[in-house]
């Protein structure tokens, strides 16, 4: 009997290492790196990113740490870097995400914390527009075109890839599938990947395709009313005028805010003989001063001095929340059915341990069922593993101005006027036949 004991002690001694030792990216303390972001210094978080020393990524993690380094080094102007960095995060979610299928048994006896990361939807999509804002920064017009279509080819995708799942996972919860939300994405077109080509078009003097471009911007506003519920902006209308000789138009892309984090969340679900909790991963918004941005050019020899104000053309942030819909729905209906089957087998254990004629037989099992009850809240933990360093708005701005080079600096505000950050280009060159656009980043 001793000897059983200790058998049994084992068994839940090695499951509670199992389940104690899930540690991920979510686990670490991000302070110092955001801090350092939100103050510009992108050289230095790069570094602590690449940290061989550090705890911040597993090797369950590579698509965040690819994500992560890509959207830094774009923010440093690494644009060949931060290139390599989102292709292989790409490359990595597409294998993973069939991946996760083959690790669905493991994740079953635990969480979602010892799979791959697969990604979140928008992380997939608007990896392609930094990489598009990459090729344009290096003139490369037709890479960018390239990876605005992917952009339009997995936004059509999106509904498609986890719905099947979905509906299967409901189908085997039955009465528990009411415990699951219908997961409806709204997202179907974007401004902003419309406003990157109508630039493109205009540039290449093709101003047919520009108005094409502008035209889905505005269905964009129209369809899609709860993901811009802000102004169309009326400075995008005079992409389509006519640029005269001796004239350049310079444009704007102000990024503001950072994306949403996943936190989680405790829900109570009500199976067999009580209620029991389950962990969620809920998409949390992240708090910004900033709410318009004014920008000024001087020229440098003439010293005329041209002003514009940007105005918004994306909310990333609301369609993170809204594309991620579909796959917490999914997420909601596996973690449901995790639950289901711990309590099965929980009460198995339970049912032996009762039924048992040998005295230390209904011992072992009765502890094998405690510690099986206490692992199944242990082990409860939601992933809320998700890339950082998205920013969460996006603004634009354009001027016509005589070519020639500039100092551009672009001040970014509160809702009040106050300043928030203030930044300069110096010796700009704007020209009729370049795109002529600046970046520029407030991270606070």
């Amino acid at each position: 009997m001793r000897s059983l004991k200790k058998q049994a002690f084992c068994v839940i001694g090695a499951g509670s290492v199992l389940f104690l030792s899930c540690v991920t990216m979510s686990d670490y303390n991000f302070n110092n790196i955001d801090k350092s972001i939100k103050n510009g210094m992108y050289d230095a978080v790069y570094e602590e990113l690449c940290n061989p020393q550090g705890v911040l990524y597993t090797s369950s993690d590579l698509v965040l740490e690819n994500l992560d380094k890509g959207l830094i080094s774009h923010y440093a102007g690494e644009y060949e870097r931060s290139n390599g960095e989102l292709s292989e995060a790409e490359t990595l979610i597409r294998s993973y995400y069939s991946k996760s299928i083959t690790q669905a048994a493991a994740s079953m006896l635990v969480n979602d914390t010892v799979i791959d990361y697969a990604g979140d939807p928008f992380e997939d999509v608007y990896t392609n527009i930094f990489m598009a804002l990459n090729y344009l920064q290096l003139g490369k017009f037709d890479d960018a075109f390239v990876e605005i279509r992917r952009f339009d080819i997995k936004l059509k995708e999106i509904q498609q890839k986890y719905q099947a799942q979905l509906e299967k996972q409901k189908k085997e919860l039955k009465d528990n599938a009411v415990s699951v939300p219908s997961g409806e994405v709204k997202f179907h077109n974007s401004a902003l990947a419309r406003y990157l080509s109508l630039l493109i078009y205009r540039t290449e003097g093709d101003y047919d395709s520009a108005r094409v471009d502008y035209n889905m911007m505005h269905d964009a506003f129209r369809l899609q009313p709860s993901l811009y519920d802000f102004p169309f902006p009326e400075s995008v209308k005079e992409e389509l005028t006519f640029v005269p000789d001796g004239f350049g138009r310079l444009n704007i892309l102000a990024f503001s805010g950072l994306s949403p984090v996943k936190v989680e969340e405790s829900i109570p679900l009500y199976a067999y003989d009580g209620f029991y909790r389950i962990a969620l991963p809920v998409m949390e918004k992240r708090k910004s001063s900033f709410a318009a941005a004014s920008v000024t050019a001087v020229n440098v020899e003439t010293g005329e001095v041209y002003s514009a104000h940007t105005q918004k053309i994306e909310s990333i942030e609301d369609i993170a929340v809204d594309t991620y819909a579909q796959k917490y729905a999914a997420i909601v209906g596996k973690t449901v059915a995790r639950m289901v089957s711990k309590l099965v087998a929980t009460a198995a254990l339970d049912t032996v341990a009762e039924e048992a004629d040998d005295s230390a037989v209904s011992m072992i099992f009765s502890i094998l069922g405690a510690a099986s009850k206490i692992n199944m809240f242990v082990s409860e933990r939601a992933d809320v593993r998700t890339c950082r360093y998205f920013p969460a708005s996006a603004y634009a701005a354009g001027i016509t101005l005589p070519e020639g080079r500039y100092d551009i600096t672009v001040v970014f505000k509160t809702s009040s006027g106050g300043k928030v950050e203030t930044l300069e280009y110096n010796g700009v060159s704007v020209s009729k036949s370049g795109l002529n656009l600046v970046e520029s980043y407030c991270f606070k």
